[in-house]
Formats: C-alpha cells, sequence, structure tokens
C-alpha cells in the first residue's frame, strides 16, 4: 500500500462535515495482527456509541460504518501491515493507509479529521537522495523518512557501463574484483587491454553518472547516499563534484535489491544528521532575539495568519475545544465535548500548510515543557 501522499493529505485537511472520523492503530509487520484488529473493533464500538449521541439512527449508522467493518473482514489485508494503521470516513470519503510510524491508539468524531500525528511524515527537513550505483545499473531516489520517490534518469545519466564507454566493453570479459587501492580504486582482472585502462573505462562511466547526477539535483544541497559495493562507492565519492555527499554508504550490489530496505538503512546512517537540524531548531528557540510564544490564543492566532516559521507539539497532547477564525474567540473545554477537535492539531495543519515547520516531541523534549507547543514567530 501506498504511502499517504501531499496531495492526498490536503484533501484531508480541506475535509467538513458533521461526522468525519479519524481511527489511529499501532499494527505489526510480522502479519500477527489480532490484537490490532481487536483495537480497530473497539474503536468503531466506540464511535458507534458516540454516532447515536449525536443523534444518528441504527441504520444510517450501520451504513456510515460498513467500511471500516468490510476491512475488518479483510484477512489478506491484516496480513501486509507497517507499524501503524490509520481510517478516515467521512460522507464523501473513506480512506485508509498504513504507515512505517507508530502512532498511538486514538480515535476521533468531530467536525474535520485529527492530522496532526501524519506532520512527521511530511517534515521536509529530513530530504535526501540515494544513488544506487553499479556497473550494470545505477537509479536515483529522492527520499525523506518516510517516503521513497524514484527520479526519472533516462538519456541523462548513463544506464550501465558499457553506455558510457561503448559496447567493445563486452568482449572485455571484464571481471571487477573486490580487491581495491589504498585510493579506493577497484581492481581487475580478464583477458585484453591492461589493469590501467579498466580503470579508466570506470572511471569515465563513473564521471558520466555524476555529470548526469549534477544536472538532474542543480542547486540542491540535501545529502547524497551512494549504494552500491565499497570499492565503487569509494571511487564514486572522491571523483563526484556534487556538494553534499554523505561519507557513509550503503553497502553491497542492490541491482534486484530491496529498495525499502536500502532506504531504511540509509535513513539509520542519516539519524545524527535529523537530529541535529531538529536540535538546531530548538536552540532558536532559546535565543532571546527571536520572537517565540507558548500562549495558546496567541499561537492560534499566528498559526492562521501564516507567522509561524517552526511549531513545537508535545506528542500525544490534546486541548479540546473550538476557535472561531473570523473573530479570534478561543473556548477552551476541560474535557472533550461532542463535536470538538483538536486546537493543537488546527494549530500544526495551519503552520504546516502555510510554509512552517512542524516537530512533534515528547513533551520534556519541547524547547519549554511547560506548555504543550512551542511557536517559533517569523514577526
Amino acid at each position: 500500500m501506498t504511502l499517504l501522499k501531499k496531495k492526498q493529505f490536503d484533501e484531508l485537511v480541506a475535509e467538513r462535515g458533521d461526522y468525519c472520523i479519524s481511527i489511529y492503530i499501532p499494527t505489526h509487520h510480522n502479519g500477527e495482527n489480532k490484537d490490532s484488529m481487536i483495537r480497530l473493533k473497539n474503536q468503531v464500538s466506540k464511535i458507534e456509541e458516540q454516532l447515536v449521541a449525536l443523534g444518528l439512527k441504527q441504520r444510517a449508522i450501520f451504513e456510515y460504518l460498513e467500511p471500516i467493518t468490510k476491512l475488518l473482514q479483510d484477512t489478506t489485508f491484516w496480513r501486509h501491515l507497517s507499524d501503524s494503521l490509520l481510517v478516515f470516513r467521512s460522507r464523501d470519503k473513506f480512506v485508509y493507509r498504513t504507515l512505517p510510524l507508530r502512532i498511538e491508539e486514538f480515535s476521533l468524531v468531530s467536525n474535520r479529521f485529527y492530522l496532526l500525528p501524519l506532520l512527521s511524515i511530511f517534515n521536509r527537513h529530513d530530504q535526501f537522495y540515494i544513488l544506487q550505483l553499479s556497473l550494470k545499473k545505477n537509479r536515483l531516489f529522492e527520499a525523506y523518512q518516510y517516503e521513497l520517490t524514484e527520479i526519472p534518469t533516462k538519456g541523462v545519466l548513463p544506464e550501465d557501463l558499457e553506455d558510457a564507454v561503448g559496447k567493445d566493453v563486452k568482449q572485455k570479459s571484464l571481471n571487477y574484483r573486490s580487491g581495491q587501492t589504498p585510493g579506493g580504486f577497484g581492481l581487475y582482472h580478464g583477458k585484453g587491454e591492461g589493469k590501467e585502462d579498466k580503470e579508466k573505462e570506470v572511471t569515465k562511466y563513473l564521471q558520466a553518472v555524476d555529470d548526469g547526477l549534477n544536472k538532474i539535483l542543480g542547486d540542491a544541497s540535501a545529502p547524497l547516499v551512494i549504494a552500491s559495493v565499497e570499492h565503487l562507492c569509494a571511487q564514486f565519492q572522491h571523483l563526484s563534484d556534487y556538494k553534499n555527499i554523505f561519507p557513509k554508504c550503503v553497502h553491497g550490489n542492490h541491482d534486484n535489491g530491496d529498495m525499502d530496505k536500502v532506504h531504511k538503512k540509509a535513513c539509520e546512517l542519516l539519524q545524527p544528521y535529523f537530529d541535529k537540524t531538529r536540535n538546531e531548531n530548538k536552540e532558536k528557540y532559546s535565543e532571546t532575539n527571536l520572537r517565540i510564544t507558548s500562549d495558546l490564543k496567541e499561537l492560534l492566532i499566528a498559526a492562521n495568519g501564516g507567522r509561524i516559521e517552526t511549531l513545537f507539539v508535545g506528542k500525544g497532547q490534546h486541548i479540546w475545544g473550538d476557535f472561531d477564525v473570523e473573530n479570534a474567540k478561543l473556548k477552551i473545554h476541560e474535557d472533550k465535548e461532542p463535536m470538538d477537535h483538536c486546537l493543537l492539531d488546527f494549530a500544526a495543519k495551519s503552520t504546516f500548510l502555510k510554509g512552517g515547520n512542524v516537530f512533534i516531541e515528547e513533551m520534556d523534549e519541547l524547547p519549554s515543557s511547560e506548555a504543550p507547543a512551542n511557536a517559533i514567530l517569523r514577526y
């Protein structure tokens, strides 16, 4: 199942209705999801009670929840899940996705969907690239922590060694040995020309890959992770002009490999880089010369007006009530009332849609943990 795309997320944000249902369920990779099915069934029962309280007739409730109950009966679906399942239902929409992100069990009936946990997926501070490289094949990917998309390279990158140096390479019966020189250059053995000429062919090929790579990426500055055998990785890192090649590689031959596994390994290698970006934003909050706020009303007004540069939200935190955008009037309820929505969800969605950054943190990791949300303002 494909990950939720930005366009679909925007559609969910825009959805309004009397009975917008949002459900989040933790699940498992190994197919053992009996407990997850029970969790979803229990959440459906809980939602059914809320719909009865809101005045819906039993027949209407049955029809409204039918797509979700059918999902419970799909045994094949439950054998192929990731870390979490999300389900959204309104009069006009039924959307469900699995996520490679652990989210706590939660459900809500409101006049809009609850989407705050999904903003981790669309955090564009974690952008990077993966170049899968060998003498027989190369592929380029744009990546984020929870997303991987292949970039078309036909006609820009050479398809393989032969494409870069000429068809006579097939007649040379080359074998690229796993040993390497101190400079990281692979050694050859085989019939025909000497080692130096064969190394020149590989260098020419890698240079052609690098030239094409820089044409495609242009002024991009996100890290580039190489997925290749060790000696090719070292040689490409040595000659490439790309400004931000990550020093560690995902080693191995990945011509026919699982790129999702390569992506996962690359994310593990890059975790210190992601943490650095996040921590730099936290440090900015502590700078006294910056405009900051943890006041909920001020924060909501700023989010709606597109004035939040970076928003930090406490994981699992909710503030129930309503915010009148036109009149800037705020109502907060200590306990959730029917059709309330989460004000932190509103702030986060507004910030994200207007170009701000959103980071979801454990409460003790917030820049100012006295409040469930902290904002750095643009002005």
